[in-house]
């Protein structure tokens, strides 16, 4: 049986469901908010969007990002994971006057980081700027944290994001589909949805389907799509020898590339690998994460964007990080 018309309510180029549609009313909320004349939007006290992985808050913060980038006030926005959170004084200073900051995973912040953070939101909140804060859990929850910090995030806008139960993911398989120009059965949502390990798995297994059933017409059943993602894929390189050939292309220490270090000649070469790892070899956030020490997605997510930024505007960058794609694929 085909699947009905996909009609799904969206906003900036995602999903609503029941287990988001909060979080998305706050997030256009301070779009709005950003988006007035004046310079104190509404949102002066931390948005905390939390969630267990793969809710759906880095998407969400992407979207509100880009939203507030084309509006039509310039406005200054910064993202910055918490795990590497600046401690230079004057780099600090830049995040203070920003219209809107982005702090990506605080339950990654470091010890030595919480009295930073605390003075960057005191003085954000006294000039009533909006910050949005990402995290795994509520405050009440971050227990590892100090209560002075936990207590500021509390008294701001909390939002809970779940994770997509059966009927959201059968919807999502359905809209995803439909936004690749793939036709889906609704056996075929139905099955892919209850087979998917959360919502990145379930885009992963629509976009391989997308790709490998590209000469077949009409729409996909549910025994069409197993027998697909049933098929072996090329192999793809793994996390080790990405790092090693970074490692040795850039003259550092692989030891280096993976450990704590924040010093440029290292910094740069993990976040081409951790590119590397997401663009060529499709590994999950997560999992890159945890081969790098193990950092937060939303750590690998951000140096995933620097290095598209930077190869944008470094030509001698972008072909070294071309070269080295090219002996990985």
């Amino acid at each position: 049986m085909t699947s009905p018309p996909v009609t799904p309510d969206t906003w900036a180029g995602l999903l609503a469901v029941p287990e988001n549609r909060s979080a998305f009313r706050a997030a256009q909320r301070l779009v709005k908010a950003l988006a007035a004349d004046g310079s104190a939007p509404r949102f002066a006290r931390p948005l905390v969007f939390h969630g267990p992985t793969g809710c759906g808050k880095s998407a969400l913060v992407r979207a509100v990002v880009q939203q507030v980038i084309d509006g039509d006030r310039p406005r200054t926005v910064q993202v910055h994971p918490a795990a590497e959170l600046p401690r230079d004084t004057q780099e600090l200073s830049v995040l203070r006057p920003l219209d809107l900051l982005v702090i990506e995973g605080v339950q990654d912040l470091k010890p030595a980081d919480v009295e930073s953070l605390l003075v960057l939101l005191d003085a954000r909140t006294a000039r009533r700027l909006p910050t949005v804060v990402t995290a795994s859990a509520g405050p009440a929850v971050l227990t590892d944290l100090p209560r002075r910090l936990t207590a500021r995030l509390a008294a701001g806008l909390v939002v809970r994001l779940d994770p997509f139960g059966l009927a959201s993911r059968v919807c999502f398989a359905r809209w995803h589909a439909a936004r690749s120009s793939l036709r889906l059965t609704s056996d075929a949502a139905e099955w892919l949805a209850q087979s998917a390990d959360g919502l990145r798995h379930l885009v992963g297994m629509i976009d391989t389907l997308r790709t490998t059933s590209s000469a077949r017409k009409g729409e996909l059943s549910a025994t069409q799509a197993a027998e697909l993602l049933a098929d072996p894929l090329p192999p793809t390189p793994t996390l080790d020898r990405i790092t090693r050939t970074v490692a040795q292309a850039f003259r550092v220490k692989v030891k280096d590339v993976v450990g704590a270090s924040r010093l440029r000649t290292v910094l740069i070469p993990r976040q081409v690998a951790m590119y590397l790892a997401r663009e060529v070899a499709k590994l999950p956030l997560v999992e890159i994460g945890k081969h790098f020490g193990g950092r937060d997605h939303t750590t690998v997510l951000n140096a995933v964007r620097k290095i598209v930024s930077s190869m944008s505007a470094d030509a001698e960058l972008a072909g070294q990080v071309q070269e080295l794609r090219r002996g990985l694929e």
